[in-house]
């Protein structure tokens, strides 16, 4: 029996969960079976597009959409993490110049003129929370005691900034509701520790007559750590800089993080960026990034992140998920991109040991998955389904394996290898190629092995690029019952050293 029969993983549950009941991945074999779940998929897309502007939390999806969302996410998703205890802490009001020097030690000082210019007062303030724990319910009790509280806050509006410094940790606790007012400047920056659970952070509308391209935003920075479960964030971020442009964690620096940092079951509508930088151990699991306005969700040199069982839809500036810059070990896992501006998911800069497995890529108006200058990526149990461009692309990428995926009306290729150093072997296995523009193609691969790979219904071309010539070797074995050996160019490459793979596969 060809290997390729025997992948039915949890790719193959939600490819039964898109066809309905008993359906499994050999549905998808076919024409008909890939024609049922294209059909499936953008319903389940329209219904969600309906229903993210009203939801606070994925739990509160229906029908089809709240089964994507509870498939995806495996039992134990709610992150624990015990902290020290803190003695009661305290606010004051500091100038904000002050707290805008300690933010920019660790995130720089692109784009503070704006923050500054955006702030209200001619001697503009902020919060600060310091020598330990407090809540929102303290904060609105000490803004009342304050002389012209309504220049403070007014209601759920929060007019000035938030900095927690770093001996202090805020809690901002199930039901609580903060706006942060645009038009005053308002934005919340932790250099401590922060906890959001089952709250609502959101701009309010009205633009920022000193500063129009100001936007509310929440970073985390330095050593600090954040908490986030169970929340709604909305319209948040401006600019390019990452700290400013939407809900961000910027641990670079000398001094390791308080702790660790993660974001689950929370919606995240409209934000401009999420960015997780310098950070070690990250979790980003059981989210929906959504709407009109969504941008990306991006992990820079960051170490052993987890990106597990998330839906993004209708990214709209650049790829829904990007791994750049040197982030190393990461792990992408059971995720729904549907209808990105670009790819769906991009893994560049030098990014390696990166395992994308049991995700599905619809409709990505650049490639579903695109790999580039990064080795020891394993790609396995994919859907790329319906994009522009390629299904999976794999450039200057080292020691990497294609295995089992499903690679389904592609516009381009459903793989396309290109760029591969002279020497390197790419091993292609037991993957489904249905209706794609091309099959596999290649611009310099070198040396790749096809095992156990199913072409039976791939049409029109089977091989494209430096392949071409040799697609009488797929025609005459479209089951892929043997193995199948091809050679095109490489490149040269003059510091290229040896590559050794330390990521770790779930048995």
């Amino acid at each position: 029996m060809p290997k390729w029969r025997a992948h039915i993983t949890l790719a193959a549950g939600l490819t039964a969960l898109f066809c309905g009941a008993g359906a499994s991945m050999s549905h998808a074999q076919t024409m008909q079976g890939y024609t049922a779940l294209r059909e499936q998929v953008a319903d389940i897309y329209a219904d969600l597009k309906e229903q993210v502007p009203h939801i606070r939390q994925p739990s509160e999806l229906s029908d089809a959409t709240h089964a994507l969302s509870t498939a995806q996410t495996a039992p134990g998703s709610q992150v624990a993490q015990e902290l020290p205890p803190m003695p009661d802490g305290e606010f004051e009001l500091m100038d904000l110049r002050l707290a805008l020097v300690q933010l920019s030690f660790a995130v720089g000082s692109n784009d503070q003129i704006t923050v500054v210019r955006a702030q209200a007062a001619e001697q503009p303030r902020v919060i600060g929370v310091q020598n330990g724990t407090v809540d929102f319910a303290q904060l609105r009790e000490w803004v009342a005691t304050r002389s012209s509280p309504e220049t403070l806050m007014t209601g759920d509006t929060l007019r000035v900034p938030i900095v927690v410094l770093q001996n202090a940790r805020l809690r901002i606790q199930p039901d609580d509701i903060l706006h942060l007012s645009r038009a005053d400047g308002a934005f919340i920056a932790n250099l401590g520790s922060m906890i959001i659970d089952g709250a609502e952070i959101s701009a309010t509308a009205a633009p920022n007559t000193g500063a129009s391209d100001f936007v509310p935003f929440v970073t985390t920075a330095g050593t600090g750590m954040v908490q986030i479960s169970n929340s709604l964030f909305e319209g948040l971020g401006f600019g390019d800089t990452a700290a400013f442009s939407g809900v961000s964690v910027i641990n670079r620096g000398l001094y390791a993080p308080i702790g660790d940092s993660f974001m689950v079951q929370s919606v995240l509508r409209d934000i401009g960026k999420v960015t997780f930088d310098g950070t070690d151990a990250a979790i980003i699991k059981g989210n929906i990034f959504a709407g009109e306005d969504a941008g990306t969700v991006e992990l820079r040199h960051t170490q052993n992140a987890r990106v597990i069982a998330n839906i993004f839809a209708d990214s709209a500036n650049g790829s829904a998920l990007r791994i750049t810059d040197g982030s190393t070990g990461t792990t992408l896992t059971r995720n729904v991109v549907l209808s990105s501006a670009s790819n769906g998911i991009t893994v560049n800069h030098g990014s390696s040991n990166t395992i994308i497995s049991d995700n599905i890529v619809w409709k990505s108006t650049g490639g579903g998955i695109s790999i580039t200058g990064s080795d020891c990526v394993y790609l396995a149990n994919n859907i790329a389904i319906d994009n522009r461009r390629k299904g999976i692309e794999l450039r200057t990428s080292q020691s990497s394996a294609v295995v089992a995926n499903h690679l389904l009306g592609n516009q381009s290729s459903g793989l396309f290898v290109g760029d591969q150093p002279i020497g390197s072997h790419t091993t292609i296995s037991d993957n489904i190629f249905v209706g794609n523009r091309i099959g596999l193609s290649s611009a310099s691969a070198h040396r790749l092995t096809l095992q156990g790979n199913n072409f039976l219904n791939q049409f029109p071309r089977f091989l494209d690029g430096d392949l071409a010539s040799q697609s009488h070797k797929i025609v005459a074995d479209l089951r892929g019952e043997q193995d199948i050996d091809l050679t095109a160019g490489g490149i040269r490459s003059f510091a290229t050293a040896p590559v050794t793979c330390t990521y770790k596969l779930d048995s």
